[in-house]
């Protein structure tokens, strides 16, 4: 299984959201946690199994320790911290 860190970006393989980019939360019992604050936030984050995901040498400083301390973030916080603009 691959390794995925807190805050690293990703960018999902399989199902509807394909070709998504999500930032990692954390772990749980082997499925990795994302967050999207579109749908999914801090507070309720998304289960995918990490089969299903690409890893990116990306990481989201800026989020990071808002995740870490269980702060949810605003869509246009996290797009601008991913380098969207959106």
């Amino acid at each position: 299984m691959a390794e995925f860190d807190v805050g690293q970006i990703v960018i999902s393989r399989k199902g509807k959201d394909t070709g998504a980019e999500y930032v990692v939360a954390g772990v749980d019992g082997g499925r990795i946690l994302l967050i999207r604050p579109e749908r999914f936030n801090v507070s309720n984050p998304k289960h995918k199994n990490p089969k299903h995901l690409q890893g990116t040498s990306r990481h989201a400083e800026e989020l990071t320790e808002r995740i870490k301390a269980g702060t949810n973030i605003d869509a246009g916080y996290f797009h601008r911290s991913l380098g969207n603009g959106k």
